[in-house]
């Protein structure tokens, strides 16, 4: 039985692992100052955040359909069975084009299942990752979407936006109520509710401030359960080291994964925004 993890450049999964697992990743488009670029494959994430301030337009655009088709054709003809998970539906329009790229082209004997993850980045890159783990130990198809979906109701997301003066470039205030009206010195700390990016806290000052409200929250959260945890960034790498260190002094992780944000997030969120993503284990 041939068994696939497929999912898209959104799931911010570093290649290594998903090379090491077989995870199949299809790249949004990434519109830089109007050229159009495939992300991870002819655009380098450094060099992304290198040119960051140059870039005088910038957005993303979901898997074009006739792309996601013919991927799915060549795919369907060599896999018995494929899990497709996505981002989530609010954020990106990845998932309904999988939904109809199926229902349109899976007319062979290909067991093919669409997930939305209602989550981004390593908030459901975590769980892709270990969908593709139970494969690769012989798991039942049946068993890992069921494990899939437990995994991401125990899963939190925190991201942490410095400034918003990205997001009002973007124009992109207006998709998240909760922020219109906030000024350019606030600095808040997203989550996850619905599908759906929600403030979880408004913070002012430095981003240190930032990290340690966050390790707040997550303590409460989190007790004394084992987790994995994730943390994604833009440019910033010794925050990110200091952050780690802190992370594994203060918790019981059984292991950390650290990643860049794609373009999905970075143009949007800017280059120092930080995520902390992570799901606790069952005891």
């Amino acid at each position: 039985m041939k068994q696939l993890v497929l999912t898209d450049s959104t799931a911010d999964i570093p290649p290594y692992l998903a090379k090491e697992l077989g995870i199949e990743v299809l790249p949004v488009n990434v519109v830089l100052d109007g050229r159009t670029y495939k992300d991870g494959v002819d655009i380098n994430i450094m060099e992304f955040y290198e040119n960051y301030e140059k870039y005088k337009t910038m957005y993303t655009e979901p898997i074009p359909y006739q792309e996601y088709a013919l991927k799915l054709m060549q795919l369907t003809a060599r896999y018995d069975e494929i899990l497709i998970l996505h981002c989530s539906e609010a954020l990106s329009g990845n998932y309904s084009m999988a939904l109809k790229v199926v229902e349109e082209f899976n007319k062979g004997k290909c067991r093919v299942e669409v997930v939305d993850s209602r989550s981004c980045s390593m908030g459901f890159g975590l769980a892709v990752i270990e969908a593709a783990k139970a494969f690769k130990a012989g798991k039942e198809f049946g068993s890992v979407v069921y494990h899939f979906n437990r995994m991401m109701a125990r899963t939190t997301s925190y991201l942490a936006i410095p400034t918003l003066k990205y997001l009002r470039k973007q124009k992109k205030i207006g998709g998240f109520k909760s922020l219109m009206g906030l000024t350019l010195g606030v600095k808040p700390v997203l989550g996850f509710e619905d599908g759906k990016l929600v403030v979880k806290t408004r913070l002012f000052g430095k981003q240190p401030n930032m990290i340690l409200s966050m390790l707040g929250m997550i303590k409460e959260e989190i007790g004394q359960s084992p987790i994995t945890l994730a943390i994604a960034h833009g440019r910033d790498l010794n925050l990110v080291n200091s952050l780690r260190s802190v992370f594994e002094d203060t918790f019981d992780c059984r292991e950390v994964v650290r990643t860049y944000f794609g373009p999905s997030i970075g143009i949007n969120a800017g280059p120092e925004a930080l995520g902390v993503m992570y799901y606790k284990h069952e005891k």
